[in-house]
């Protein structure tokens, strides 16, 4: 979470100290956090009333009143304030009953107290800004949605007007309409296609006009030719733009009054030729996502495909919120590694390739070696944070193409393609040592994991059998005790599909 994320949340600090409260505000301050130090319950819970923070850190031996009692007073003021809670350790156990009423995260006492503090509420605030962000793009998409359906119910009725007035036309004159207008708004309110491009092109090629996208680079602050409509594409394949800081700061005024840069305004008129032209933004969530650029014969009028753009750019949207939520779940929040969906769907497109290729995949099941009892010593903040410890380590010593996953609380799933069963061991054992011989600086915890190893095609016979396969060899090893990596041996009639090099 960068700075400006920070400095969206507010946070209440409450310990009983005014040393302690001051050098956490310190480290809240430091980091980009908005943070009040309160020195007592009452007046805590009456700034809640006047503006309720996102974080109340506090620690028990501040309280004047029993928790629950705090924890009721709080919740019935605003029912989404996060706590993160210090206590002793010994405390974790009867804490784990508050976990329901907004208990993110659990800080045991002890050494460097305020940078554990400063953790637990920027992983709070993280995963607030993940829902908060996730239920934007809900609203989002249905408000899109709604706008949609409206504008397909008005062009549905003025289809329906056009072609009752070509059948039964009235006497006096003859009928002025524009039927292919008409014609492409409906094909495009059926539009299910696959990528983003697909989805332009379709909408170009079915209008009665020619067309250029330009796709915006922002990161560039340029315009870049992608897709056309009634001219060669590879004539200007790539060509377009880099944005002067004058046009990049006013861009938006700049199409306002119907204009676009110099450099694209010099492309068409004087490389492809063409003096009467339409430029219209195309933006998801306000963000510019790129342009278009329409022109067709002396008599071409915007407005004849205006109602086709408008649900064009509606029909984008949609697609491109509903892309965005589905990057949006397929992560786990506290580890950041892929969730079990993303795991059992790549599982299989991993196997689909390997037996394309003719190549091996293998896959790495492990856990956290007696994690229960180092959350109910330790608490689930701390549990917590070895498990992004651990993760952080699979990433450094993963390939490009490999995929990490968390499939359970304490499962995890490593996709290794191209990687023969020996390789696969060879790196849950490199993997296994990292971990035992890290420091996790939790009263000299020493924390171990254990693995269990599959592959395709000599140890399985398929996705669910190599899941499977993964799965029983690591419950094996656990079972004898952990801290070992197991590699699955199949049945004795087992035949693998292809032959390859261990």
């Amino acid at each position: 979470m960068d700075r400006e994320l920070r400095s969206q949340f507010s946070a209440f600090v409450f310990f009983p100290t005014s040393d302690l409260n001051t050098e956490i505000k310190g480290e809240l301050i430091e980091s980009g956090f908005e943070s009040f130090v309160f020195v007592d319950q009452e007046t805590l819970i009456a700034r809640i009333k006047e503006a309720a923070p996102h974080v109340i850190a506090f620690s028990v031996d501040a309280l004047l009143t029993p928790l629950s009692e705090f924890v009721t007073q709080v919740l019935e003021e605003n029912s989404e304030i996060q706590f993160v809670c210090t206590a002793a350790t010994e405390q974790a156990e009867a804490l784990m009953a508050y976990r329901e009423y907004n208990f993110s995260e659990f800080v045991p006492d002890g050494d460097k107290l305020a940078k554990r503090v400063l953790w637990g509420i920027e992983r709070t605030c993280e995963s607030l800004y993940l829902k908060y962000q996730n239920e934007g793009l809900i609203t989002e998409l249905e408000q899109s949605r709604l706008r949609t359906s409206e504008i397909e119910e008005d062009l549905t009725a003025k289809l329906k007007q056009t072609e009752a007035q070509v059948q039964n036309p009235a006497p006096s004159q003859l009928p002025v309409i524009q039927p292919s207008a008409f014609s492409v708004a409906s094909q495009l309110a059926q539009i299910k296609i696959g990528s983003k491009e697909e989805m332009i092109w379709s909408f170009l090629s079915h209008l009665n006009c020619k067309g250029i996208f330009f796709k915006f680079l922002p990161t560039v602050q340029s315009f870049v030719a992608t897709l056309a409509h009634g001219l060669d594409i590879d004539d200007i394949k790539g060509v377009g733009s880099r944005l002067s800081p004058e046009e990049s700061s006013d861009l938006e005024n700049l199409f306002s009054q119907k204009k676009i840069p110099k450099v694209l305004h010099e492309l068409m008129t004087e490389g492809l030729r063409i003096e009467k032209f339409e430029a219209q933004p195309l933006r998801v969530q306000r963000a510019l996502d790129g342009l278009f650029v329409f022109w067709g014969n002396e008599s071409f009028d915007f407005k004849d495909i205006e109602n086709s753009f408008l649900l064009f750019q509606l029909a984008f949207e949609n697609y491109s919120l509903s892309k965005r939520m589905e990057g949006l779940d397929i992560f786990d929040p506290t580890t950041e590694l892929h969730n079990r969906n993303h795991y059992l769907k790549k599982v299989e497109e991993e196997m689909a390739r390997a037996r394309r290729l003719q190549k091996p995949v293998s896959v790495v099941r492990w856990s956290v070696d007696h994690l229960m009892e180092i959350e109910q010593s330790y608490g689930r903040s701390n549990k917590d944070l070895i498990l992004r410890a651990i993760s952080n380590m699979v990433r450094k010593t993963s390939r490009l193409n490999d995929i990490a996953c968390r499939i359970e609380d304490n499962e995890f799933a490593l996709i290794l393609p191209h990687c023969g069963r020996k390789g696969a061991a060879l790196r849950s054992e490199r993997l296994r040592r990292i971990v035992e011989n890290h420091a996790f600086a939790l009263n000299d915890l020493k924390v171990t994991i254990s693995c269990g190893v599959s592959e395709y095609p000599t140890l399985s016979s398929g996705g669910e059998d190599l899941n499977l396969s993964a799965a029983q060899a690591l419950e094996f090893i656990v079972g004898k005790g952990g801290n070992k990596v197991c590699l699955y041996k199949p049945a004795e009639e087992f035949r693998p599909d292809f032959e390859v090099t261990p």
